[in-house]
């Protein structure tokens, strides 16, 4: 069986200081069938010229002003040329060179249309990185976002019978685009218990956290249990005066051995 094309998508905008690491974790992969696709926002720093360096690996590049992060991520979609798709952030980069290889060079994947497994976090501002990932349900998506996009493939299949991301959403598309997933075909996602990506926890989603939760809020209006919807919206003061509390006391002593109880054994330091 030949193995399937995959196309590592990479949104960004004046990342030309990230671009090399991350790239650079692709093209060292054991794993030789996939393409690089950038869509970058328009930069007016050196992103493409950097992008330009990868020619041999590169499918396509946009750049282009658009309309947010999932505007850019539904172009590298309709770009991409791969049976599966993946989405590499600058600043994020593959757990090892094997990734790819592990993930694909067998049939375990044949008739799934999601895989998703764990990432390793990054940049975590307590110095607590942990690892995340674990099987999940429909039912999970209910009070939290239970999957990291960068421990996500995704068959185009998948995307034709769900459709694209929201544009309407500007910080939760992907994760309300998952929760769709499992609502109508969850037999058609596989975890595997591999860990595919060091991921920077601080990306747009941490640092506008209560801007996240209002649009998850909105969304379970029309997709969640009626109750489900009325407890999250609730419980958004508490949400709001929990994340307040964390980024008061993330430089404390007993903030970090918090963390370091919480994660147990996920954590690293």
């Amino acid at each position: 069986m030949e193995n399937p094309l995959i196309s590592i998508i990479t949104v960004t905008f004046n990342a030309e200081k990230l671009l090399k690491e991350t790239w650079n974790s692709a093209i060292n992969q054991t794993f030789n069938d996939f393409e690089l696709i950038l869509v970058d926002g328009g930069s007016k720093d050196n992103t493409v010229k950097v992008a330009n360096e990868y020619a041999h690996f590169i499918g396509t590049i946009i750049s282009e002003p658009d309309n947010g992060i999932y505007d850019a991520m539904n172009k590298g979609i309709k770009a991409a040329k791969g049976e599966w798709v993946y989405f590499l952030n600058a600043g994020d980069i593959f757990y090892n060179n094997s990734v790819l290889a592990e993930v694909f060079e067998n049939n375990s994947f044949k008739n799934f249309e999601l895989i998703y497994a764990k990432v390793q976090t990054i940049n975590e501002p307590t110095g607590v990185n942990y690892l995340n990932g674990k099987l999940v349900q429909y039912s999970d998506f209910f009070s939290h976002y239970p999957i990291c996009h960068q421990a996500t493939f995704t068959h185009k299949n998948a995307f034709e019978k769900i459709g694209f991301y929201n544009t309407n959403y500007k910080l939760v598309s992907d994760t309300t685009w998952f929760a769709t997933f499992f609502k109508i075909q969850p037999q058609k996602a596989l975890y595997i218990d591999k860990i595919i990506a060091f991921y920077d926890i601080q990306g747009a989603t941490y640092q506008k956290r209560m801007q996240g939760y209002k649009e998850y809020i909105n969304y379970g209006w029309s997709n969640f249990p009626l109750t489900i919807a009325i407890k999250n919206w609730l419980i958004y003061p508490l949400i709001w005066l929990k994340v307040k509390l964390i980024r008061t006391l993330t430089n404390t002593a007993i903030f970090k051995f918090y963390r370091k109880l919480k994660f147990g054994k996920k954590a690293k330091v």
